[in-house]
């Protein structure tokens, strides 16, 4: 009786976790650049009718994939919540009905959009490092000509952001703190009466989370959020050739 017991409580729970998990993917993964709604196809793979083992799912969810754009969450999520992502991820595997539509992605067209550079051979290099594909480069979080993802504001007359490691703040990062203790630096995406809608800024490319108005306790700007950490991988020489490209765009000079 006991073991009947533990077994329907399980099947019984089952539903919740999966539900939980739905509502954690779609603030956390569902996004333009990553998964597709539903896991639909987006940047990331198609989840949605695969099959995938639970202890596969969980380990890269946890961990992330290394050289790749899977973070890990094991610094972001409880355990718990990493084992309802899980289930609901599990929960697709069955799914033959064709998924909502997907999110819009926010302006910008997308770094592959424009595969060939008309512009002046002095900005080529800067404008194929602001766009390079083999690594997290500025256009995952900069438009520029129409090109790239709109999450941060424009660089046209704004390249001192990309040369300067002394720069501590920017006045679109505000420090988000939530009910249940978490802190993250953030720029805001969005928000309304029911719901807030922010690009996490502890991961790059930038993660949209959303969040119900009633979980975000303060959005307060901040002094110590470093652009300089997302361009770290860049040399000076390579940093001067992407402002180069920038000056070009502003002023066609």
């Amino acid at each position: 009786m006991i073991a009947v017991a533990l077994l329907l409580a399980q099947t019984a729970a089952a539903p919740a976790a999966v539900a939980r998990g739905e509502q954690i993917f779609a603030q956390n993964c569902s996004v333009g650049y990553c998964h597709g709604v539903a896991g639909a196809a987006g940047r990331g793979p198609r989840l949605r009718g695969r099959r995938f083992s639970k202890d596969y799912l969980y380990g890269v969810t946890r961990d992330g994939i290394p050289s790749s754009a899977m973070p890990a969450w094991k610094d972001r999520l409880q355990d718990e919540d990493i084992h309802a992502v899980v289930e609901y991820v599990a929960s697709l595997a069955t799914a033959t009905d064709p998924p909502p539509p997907a999110n819009p992605m926010p302006p910008g067209t997308g770094p592959a959009a424009v595969p060939n550079f008309m512009g002046p051979n002095a900005a080529a290099r800067g404008h194929e490092l602001f766009f390079d594909p083999a690594r997290e480069n500025c256009g995952v979080c900069h438009s520029v000509g129409g090109r790239g993802i709109a999450i941060g504001p424009g660089l046209a007359g704004g390249q001192e952001i990309m040369l300067s490691d002394k720069a501590t703040h920017s006045r679109h990062v505000v420090t988000a703190k939530l009910k249940n203790g978490e802190e993250f630096p953030a720029l805001p995406a969005e928000r309304d009466e029911n719901q807030v809608r922010l690009y996490d800024l502890t991961l790059a490319p930038p993660v949209l989370r959303t969040f119900a108005r009633s979980e975000v306790v303060s959005l307060v700007p901040t002094s110590t959020w470093r652009h300089s950490d997302f361009v770290k991988d860049y040399s000076r020489s390579e940093l001067d050739a992407i402002v180069v490209y920038l000056r070009w765009a502003a002023t066609g000079k």
